[in-house]
């Protein structure tokens, strides 16, 4: 069998002008996360990442890091499969129609931008709705379309990389959880609820072959907790 690791990005910068990009503490995320792969030995035949700055840049740690210790890792390939789903376009689209059903979360969009509790509180009504379809949102790929594309970027590294192979993926939470939905068979609505679970850095691991995907390992951040600083385990 091969076996399939997907990351999630480190820490992006929640609030700012430019959230596509690692913050500090995302930057230390991937560093130790970067460490703990180089330390356990791991070997990669194949390293692939989104086009988001936020995973191009954690996948940028690990390929200094083995770099600077002369371990060959191959050059990236970047593919627009394991990008997140455009949460900005469906949140824009959905919030207006949402308050008129909801006008109970008008305080929390207000403040949804600047602060976590209250976007999350937004984001879950947003995304519930989006991935159950209610609204034909004219120019927003749909929850489908975003399942079958990170479905189609798993098919690709399937069949292109076959027995006996170590790949590695650096994405984002959502594409974490599309792909556990794939293996494991869950709800549409489990699988959205699984993805608000997925921590910076964490590490996802599948085993693949010719008969298909398991899930083999979730969400392991040891590399962040044998650190004993709570603020490096983050959720956005």
């Amino acid at each position: 069998m091969s076996e399939l690791i997907m990351i999630r990005h480190g820490q992006a910068s929640f609030g700012e002008k430019d959230y596509d990009r690692l913050s500090p503490a995302g930057i230390n995320q991937a560093k130790l996360l970067a460490r703990h792969l180089l330390n356990t030995k791991q070997a990669f035949d194949a390293v692939y990442c989104g086009t988001m700055e936020r995973q191009k840049n954690t996948a940028k740690e690990l390929i200094e890091c083995f770099s600077n210790a002369r371990i060959p890792v191959p050059d990236p390939v970047i593919s627009a499969d394991f990008d997140e789903y455009d949460s900005f376009s469906v949140w824009n689209s959905l919030v207006k129609p949402m308050l008129k059903e909801k006008p109970d979360l008008s305080e929390a969009i207000k403040t949804a931008h600047t602060d976590k509790k209250s976007f999350q509180k937004v984001f879950e009504a947003v995304m519930f709705r989006w991935v159950a379809g209610e609204y034909d949102l004219k120019g927003v790929p749909s929850w489908e379309d975003f399942k079958k594309r990170v479905k189609n970027g798993i098919s690709k590294i399937m069949e292109t990389h076959g027995s006996g192979r170590k790949i590695i993926v650096f994405t984002s939470g959502g594409p974490v959880s599309a792909a556990v939905q794939h293996a494991l068979g869950l709800s549409d609505l489990k699988t959205i609820e699984l993805s608000w679970q997925v921590l910076n850095s964490s590490v996802t691991r599948f085993k693949y072959s010719s008969k298909g995907i398991i899930l083999s390992g979730f969400n392991d951040i040891s590399h962040i907790e044998k650190e004993n600083d709570g603020t490096l385990i983050t959720y956005r």
